[in-house]
């Protein structure tokens, strides 16, 4: 599964964008000295999802030929990159990836497993246009796309966020499905100090993955 995900976000990312892959229920504890302070407080599992994700960021700066280095916790959780750097990291309870950019101004990922989205959570994660798009589609259709529009929502979280330092809620923000990998952004408050955002998705390997980047 990590190969297949790993080449797909490779695909969408483009090949200036370091990529990382690793499973969170390895238990390894390979943490950096700062990153272990930032999470010595957090349950086992959490700490695992925690170190998975350092291990996959530094996978993805290896790939662009970087050191490995520690990756601090800043405000709002947010992953504090090296210098000159930006990137994301997500996870799932099987999977945890990484993007790691030179280039970029901001990037932002999810991962979900390619499920539909509960039936009490649509009203919560979609806004009534998002809404009024899903029941166009088959029924069977509708949750796997209510899925979709969450993880490319939370791609456009952590993409946003460095650029505007603002904690933003699933109201916020509209996606418009556009094909069938690419989204559209609408802010529903004026988001002037923040460019386009570019949006992805695919499902890959039984994944919906979400790509946003500057």
């Amino acid at each position: 599964m990590q190969k297949h995900v790993v080449a797909a976000l490779r695909d969408m990312l483009g090949p200036n964008v370091g990529i990382g892959a690793t499973d969170p229920r390895d238990a390894t504890d390979d943490l950096w000295p700062e990153e272990r302070t930032a999470i010595a407080a957090a349950i086992p599992k959490r700490q695992h999802e925690f170190a998975a994700g350092r291990r996959a960021a530094r996978q993805a700066l290896a790939a662009l030929g970087l050191p490995a280095a520690a990756i601090a916790v800043g405000a709002q959780r947010a992953p504090i990159w090296p210098k000159g750097l930006t990137g994301s990291i997500a996870h799932c309870d099987t999977l945890c990836i990484a993007a790691v950019s030179q280039f970029h101004q901001c990037i932002g990922v999810d991962i979900e497993p390619a499920t539909p989205l509960a039936a009490d959570l649509i009203e919560i994660v979609c806004t009534q246009t998002e809404q009024a798009f899903i029941t166009t589609l088959p029924a069977k259709d509708q949750g796997i796309a209510a899925k979709r529009l969450f993880c490319a929502k939370e791609a456009v979280f952590k993409a946003q966020y460095p650029l505007t330092q603002r904690m933003i809620g699933f109201d916020d923000v509209s996606i418009r499905l556009d094909g069938p990998d690419g989204f559209e952004v609408n802010w529903h408050n004026p988001m002037p100090e923040l460019p386009s955002l570019r949006g992805l998705l695919q499902i890959r390997a039984g994944m919906i993955l979400a790509t946003a980047s500057i």
